[in-house]
């Protein structure tokens, strides 16, 4: 199935869980490409997303991790989990199904 959404309406939205709990605020978007098109595998939800919206994340890694800052978190959420209504985006998943997403070290993960 396809459909085409205005993700920049949604970008910086908060975004709640099945229970209606807030998860954070989506920054950023995952694709892959397949032939032609680019095909939407998920969102980042939270601060680490935020830092990788901005390509912030290796340098918030090698630098402020250093000096002690507290490791940003979120939330990867499948696309398939994920509705856009004109209330904004909403995770059909409760917090604790879903991958948390981390500004940690790749191989801390």
């Amino acid at each position: 199935m396809s459909r085409v959404i205005a993700l920049e309406r949604y970008v910086g939205s908060s975004v709640h869980d099945a229970d209606d709990q807030p998860i954070g605020r989506l920054h950023e978007v995952r694709v892959r490409r397949e032939r032609s098109e680019l095909v939407v595998v998920g969102y980042l939800v939270g601060r680490a997303g935020f830092l990788e919206r901005f390509s912030l994340g290796q340098l918030a890694r090698e630098v402020g991790f250093l000096i002690g800052f507290r490791r940003p978190g979120g939330y990867f959420v499948p696309w398939q989990a994920m509705e856009f209504t004109d209330d904004g985006p909403r995770c059909t998943r409760r917090r604790a199904e879903l991958e948390r997403s981390s500004a940690a070290p790749r191989e801390a993960r």
